[in-house]
């Protein structure tokens, strides 16, 4: 019989064990770099081990993303997600977001307007985000790009475009940027959220 209760006894402690093993692996397993990281363990476990691989080569960038994620999203203004007065506007191309990882995510579409003006003067344009909703970051931008799914800075400016259309609005909404008559469009195959001081890709959206 006691030997009996030992058995049981032991079965139960294993099933404890495996099923609080996602509460108590993260805390034992706990690397250098995880220690360095103030407010990491305050983060989903996905972007956790993200953040520890970006901190082995970039700690910086990696302390910098993990502020901005405890900062949370913020809302666009609802004046500025409305969609702006085009007359005789049409979609000239757009694409969905894709994400690097974990951390550097977005969703939501790119959609690109051709704005008939004067002839002389040539089509202006206008570039929207739509249901749009990115991860925040440091100092996240809005470019225009030559490559159609861009990973590094070269990439990004590749073909001497990297348009820089500003900073984005919010982390969360539909927003609108703008170019003006006569800029030609056609090298332009992708839209992407660029962290300037850290020269990152958080995602892009190939245009067709």
């Amino acid at each position: 019989m006691r030997t009996r209760w030992i058995v049981l006894g032991s079965g139960a402690l294993v099933i404890l064990i495996l099923f609080a093993f996602p509460q108590w692996w993260p805390l034992v397993n706990r690397s250098p770099v995880s220690d360095a990281l103030p407010g990491l363990a305050d983060l989903p476990l996905e972007e956790q081990v993200v953040l520890e691989q970006i901190a082995r080569n970039n700690l910086r960038f990696a302390e910098a993303l993990i502020q901005a994620g405890l900062a949370g999203a913020s809302a666009v203004p609802l004046e500025d997600q409305a969609m702006p007065v085009m007359l005789g506007a049409t979609v000239y191309k757009k694409g969905d977001f894709t994400g690097v990882d974990a951390v550097r995510r977005a969703g939501g579409e790119a959609v690109v307007y051709e704005v008939v003006g004067d002839a002389s003067l040539g089509s202006a344009w206008v570039i929207r985000l739509e249901n749009f909703e990115v991860r925040n970051g440091p100092e996240l931008h809005v470019f225009l790009s030559a490559n159609p799914a861009p990973r590094t800075p070269e990439e990004v400016r590749e073909g001497g475009l990297g348009i820089d259309l500003g900073p984005l609005k919010g982390t969360m909404g539909s927003q609108n940027f703008s170019l003006p008559a006569g800029f030609d469009m056609s090298p332009a195959q992708s839209v992407v959220i660029f962290s300037i001081p850290f020269q990152e890709v958080f995602a892009t959206a190939q245009l067709f």
